[in-house]
């Protein structure tokens, strides 16, 4: 039995090592870049959505943890992100350096092409913070089910005082009608390129090759500036759950900026409302970047509720380890009902 065992593992480790970056070309200046890691034919795929700062990878932990669990996954990046760009020919340049009025539907377009490109028929999308805004814009007829995992709510949540400023400014361009739309549109991208331009300059500096050997470090920053622009006027709390037949399941954390678990909170409240199934999983010690502050919580929180059918109720569960998962009993509205209430006072 022990032989085995060490055969399965050592097969599932080959497996996510052999996983590399691969790239799928969608236009001129467009490719996508993924890894797709098969353990089990007869598995459904689970596609893992990056965050805003990158995808997930076969080298992180909570990949291989599901790829033990017989999961086929999926691991893609948006073309504006770094591993995307890097797969550009040399001299190319990027589609979105020429077109500002790229959006988070755009991206969720993407998405589809590059599963319909692998011919992947059943594929469950696994939302991480930024990229439920790509989710809400799947193909319901495609994607039937959903599972959020700390979903952004609005992209100024992390920061509401400086959101309010920005706010206060904008109104005052607006006096100007004819220059208001240009002026604020710049005004939202020189903070895009403040921001994200510290934010690449920083992992530079900690590890050169962080972007790879010969990174094209200005077209990483302004890849970084469309994905922030094309969330910029995304509401998760305002998602009209009730226009299309998707069911969703949310995986929260405890310890998640009280301001973005507010409004998860009050997109969860509305999904609610629109009658279908929900089972919501709690990770009480656990903040928000979840996959990598706890992997083994995280695989088996998204493992299991893909495995297990959707089923009508709400079902509501808090955990801290990943044998809760498993081994907890799912309780029902009225206590999701009372968690909610001690959060949103």
């Amino acid at each position: 039995m022990k032989t085995i065992a060490l055969f399965i593992s050592v097969l599932l480790v080959s497996l996510t090592a052999a996983a590399k970056v691969q790239h799928l070309r969608l236009g001129t200046g467009k490719v996508i870049a993924y890894e797709h890691i098969q353990t089990n034919k007869a598995s459904s795929t689970l596609i893992l959505l990056p965050g805003v700062n990158r995808s997930l990878s076969a080298d992180d932990r909570s990949v291989q943890l599901l790829a033990e669990q017989g999961w086929n996954l999926l691991l893609p990046s948006l073309p504006a992100h770094p591993l995307s760009i890097e797969g550009l020919s040399a001299g190319e340049t990027p589609y979105f350096l020429y077109d500002s009025s790229l959006r988070a539907v755009d991206f969720a377009s993407d998405i589809e092409k590059l599963v319909a490109a692998l011919k992947i028929k059943q594929a469950i999308p696994v939302t991480l913070s930024y990229t439920s805004t790509v989710g809400a814009y799947l193909n319901p007829k495609l994607f039937p089910h959903v599972i959020e995992t700390v979903p952004l709510g609005i992209p100024t949540e992390t920061n509401p005082e400086a959101a309010r400023n920005a706010q206060l400014w904008e109104n005052w361009l607006r006096m100007n009608p004819v220059m208001a739309p240009f002026w604020i549109r710049q005004s939202r991208d020189q903070a895009y390129s403040k921001h994200w331009g510290a934010v690449v300059d920083a992992n530079l500096a900690r590890d050169p090759d962080y972007y790879g050997a010969n990174p094209r470090i200005a077209d990483i920053k302004s890849g970084y500036v469309t994905i922030a622009r094309a969330a910029e006027d995304f509401d998760l709390t305002k998602v009209d759950y009730k226009a299309n037949a998707v069911t969703r399941d949310f995986v929260l954390a405890g310890q998640e900026n009280s301001e973005r678990l507010k409004n998860q909170i009050v997109a969860l409240k509305n999904y609610l409302r629109s009658g279908k199934p929900a089972r919501v999983m709690v990770v009480a010690n656990a903040g928000h970047v979840l996959p990598s502050e706890s992997p083994s919580v995280y695989a088996a929180a998204i493992g299991g509720l893909a495995q297990q059918p959707v089923s009508a109720g709400v079902s509501f569960m808090v955990v801290r380890k990943a044998a809760d998962v498993h081994k907890a009993q799912w309780q029902g509205a009225s206590e999701l009902e009372a968690w909610m209430d001690g959060i949103v006072k």
